[in-house]
Parts: structure tokens; sequence; C-alpha cells
């Protein structure tokens, strides 16, 4: 129990402490959580269109991500694979 009690005091001094660059972080992770719900969305549209012409484009975690990170090269990225595989 006193473990626990040191263990969060620490970890509070340490927001304390570091709270700008805490506030980076958390900026950061929310804009790229932003970033992965919106290429989610990108690529269910995208499977939707392809859908008609009979290929389906998987609409995942990782896709999201991908496409996250690259841009509309990862939306191209991950079409080609589905088409080529």
């Amino acid at each position: 129990m006193n473990l626990i009690i040191i263990g969060g005091s620490l970890v509070l001094l340490l927001l304390i402490m570091f709270r700008k660059s805490f506030s980076g972080i958390v900026e950061g992770l929310s804009i790229f959580l932003f970033r992965i719900g919106f290429s989610i969305l990108l690529l269910y549209g995208v499977h939707l269109l392809l859908g008609l012409a009979g290929y389906t484009i998987p609409v995942n975690l990782f896709t999201g991500a991908v496409v996250a990170v690259l841009g509309i090269p990862g939306v191209a990225s991950v079409v080609a694979i589905s088409i080529l595989l």
C-alpha cells in the first residue's frame, strides 16, 4: 500500500514539474487519434466505392494507422495491396 502511495506521489510530482511538455504530449496524441479516426472514415468511403467494383478494402486499426501516418500515399498503398492480394 505504501509503495502505491509513493509511486502515485512521484507520478504527480513529475506531472507538475513537466506540465508544459506533458500538455504537448497530450496534444500530439489527440491530433494523432483524430487523424486515425478520420483515416478510418476515409478508408470506409473507399471501401464502399471500390465495393461497387467488386474489391474489398480492409478497414481496421492497422490500416487506419498506416493512412494516418502516410496520408494519401497510404490510401494508395492499402488499395494497391488489397487489389494485388
